[in-house]
């Protein structure tokens, strides 16, 4: 059966990048608000999905997220084949590669819900910014009832976060593993799609993720810290190597002492 696309629930993809996340929440039949503020990915991304633009299931925001809405800010662009651009100097430039300064305009998430609505779900992967969205999504009275940030550098202060904008259940998914996660099939989320998720997605989200797998805030805090000290070599190499095998074999990522991790919040109000 056809579906009823004046039903249709909206994504909000912050970190549009090459345009991975954004097609796939496409195929699964929802309408996306891309952010992307580097010109690299922008330019790419907007002919790649003319039709869809064309269409009015994607809009492409050429801006930068910060604190204030409607000014320029430094924006420091990367054109190396990841392109980790970012607002924070430090950040584009971690493993040494030298970026470019730019001017961009910017937007704040509560112009982006007044222009667009608040989405069903928000993926937010914009290096380094991610509590600086978190920060002003406490301050909206309406949330979007699933989220996704990025969470090896700063889970802690991110989980508090999440925490005061009413967010009450948590999972961690190891994006470097996500070949270990499958569409369900029916889908619980759109339409089914038979992906095969890689380094550059987000992967499954809202209800198609592992349902046991959310828990409140304090297991989720223990889940990070478990992982962070696997990933920093402060686990003894026997037990990394028997919980790598777990994680694995039941999806529990944050059991893996590799890769790297997205957090996902669930507000149920």
């Amino acid at each position: 059966m056809p579906r009823d696309r004046s039903a249709t629930k909206t994504i909000f993809d912050l970190g549009l990048h090459e345009g991975w996340d954004t097609e796939f929440y496409l195929r699964k039949g929802f309408r996306v608000i891309a952010l992307e503020a580097s010109p690299q990915f922008a330019d790419v991304v907007k002919a790649r999905f003319a039709r869809e633009i064309a269409a009015g299931r994607l809009t492409i925001v050429r801006k930068a997220l910060a604190e204030r809405a409607d000014t320029t800010i430094p924006f420091f662009v990367r054109t190396d084949k990841d392109g980790w651009s970012s607002i924070h100097k430090d950040v584009a430039e971690r493993d040494g590669i030298v970026s470019t300064r730019i001017e961009i305009g910017t937007v704040t998430i509560a112009q982006l819900f007044s222009e667009f609505g608040v989405p069903y779900y928000l993926k937010c992967d914009i290096e380094g910014a991610d509590n600086l969205l978190l920060a002003q999504i406490v301050n909206e009275q309406v949330k979007p009832r699933f989220l996704s940030i990025e969470g090896e550098s700063s889970g802690d202060q991110s989980i508090a976060l999440l925490v005061a904008a009413g967010y009450s259940r948590f999972q961690i998914v190891n994006q470097g593993y996500l070949r270990l996660f499958v569409p369900p099939h029916p889908p619980r989320e759109g339409d089914y799609v038979a992906q095969k998720f890689h380094g550059k997605m987000s992967g499954l989200f809202g209800e198609e993720l592992p349902p046991s797998h959310w828990v409140d805030q304090g297991v989720i805090r223990e889940r990070l810290r478990l992982w962070q000290n696997l990933a920093a070599g402060r686990v003894g190499p026997v037990r990394r190597f028997v919980l790598k095998k777990i994680g694995k074999a039941t999806r529990r990522t944050w059991l893996i002492d590799t890769g790297w991790i997205d957090i996902h919040a669930r507000h149920d109000a």
